[in-house]
């Protein structure tokens, strides 16, 4: 009894403390660290509810076509939200369940279309969506990203106002629907195809600038719980689970440390105004691994 007690006080406990956070300030890493907000007095298990198992990440290189791009050289640097200010949606949260494959997939949707011209301003693309209907994923437990691109390729998504995010108050996949919530005909949307940048930091560079935002995933060490803000490099800690993000740019800051742009679903409080940036050209917890971008025509 005596042991369970103690277990079940371990799993209660805040899961970022002053003691852990103050080992990482003492390491000088280059970024800020602190206790966010968004994660002030969970437990250990709330916040791997965020997250989903590192066997996600796995990359499968016969899953998805290689990209190519014809740009001959990239940019110097790129941020989707000031060239593009007009398809920017505000940044979401996805709450107590591991749908980050989800989110991260349909933000890319949203804005690469637009980036096409395909939508005249930010359009929110459904979440619940994908997590309700794409059974070859795992719900709030996590998802595949060549996976959740082939669905969105063979059935697609349709609008977060047709279709609003629930599985973060529930914890669950819930019922795939086959109306808008108003009971209207679900409008449809698919991509053409997917393509693969991953593992070539020059390709993901030009794709950036010349399609638009790219999912991608990473490897999540305990002191990135504890990010607030500036260029995220590995500095200690445990691996906690893999996490799917949007990449929407890059850049090199005043030290000349290369970064990439990463838009979070942690909400806009989270880090940078709910974005955060990791170094780049390292492969930095292998966020350059799976880099995929999606083709869209109407």
């Amino acid at each position: 009894m005596k042991l369970f007690l103690l277990a079940a006080a371990a799993f209660s406990a805040p899961a970022l403390t002053v003691s852990e956070l103050n080992h990482i300030k003492s390491l000088n890493p280059r970024w800020k660290a602190g206790i966010p907000k968004r994660f002030e007095g969970l437990t250990k298990d709330e916040i791997s509810s965020l997250l989903m198992p590192v066997s996600f990440l796995k990359r499968d290189r016969a899953a998805v076509p290689r990209g190519t791009v014809s740009a001959t050289q990239a940019p110097d640097s790129f941020d989707f939200r000031e060239e593009y200010p007009h398809c920017i949606p505000e940044v979401v949260d996805q709450g107590g369940c591991g749908s980050c494959w989800a989110f991260s997939s349909v933000a890319s949707v949203g804005d690469r279309r637009c980036f096409a011209g395909l939508d005249k301003k930010a359009v929110k693309y459904s979440p619940q969506y994908v997590v309700s209907c794409d059974r070859g994923d795992m719900a709030c437990d996590g998802g595949w990203l060549p996976s959740v691109w082939r669905f969105l390729t063979k059935t697609g998504t349709t609008t977060d106002e047709c279709v609003p995010y629930q599985s973060g108050s529930t914890g669950a996949r819930g019922t795939c629907p086959t109306k808008c919530a108003d009971g209207s005909d679900l409008p449809i949307y698919k991509a053409t195809k997917a393509v693969d940048y991953g593992l070539d930091c020059d390709l993901i560079m030009k794709a950036l600038a010349t399609g638009g935002p790219l999912q991608t995933a990473f490897t999540v060490y305990s002191d990135f719980m504890y990010y607030e803000g500036g260029v995220y490099q590995h500095t200690y800690g445990r691996v906690e689970g893999g996490h799917a993000v949007e990449m929407v740019g890059y850049g090199t800051d005043e030290y000349d440390v290369d970064y990439w742009i990463i838009r979070n679903s942690w909400g806009p409080d989270w880090g940078e105004d709910g974005y955060f940036r990791i170094i780049r050209m390292t492969n930095e917890c292998g966020i350059e691994e799976q880099v995929i971008g999606g083709f869209f025509e109407n």
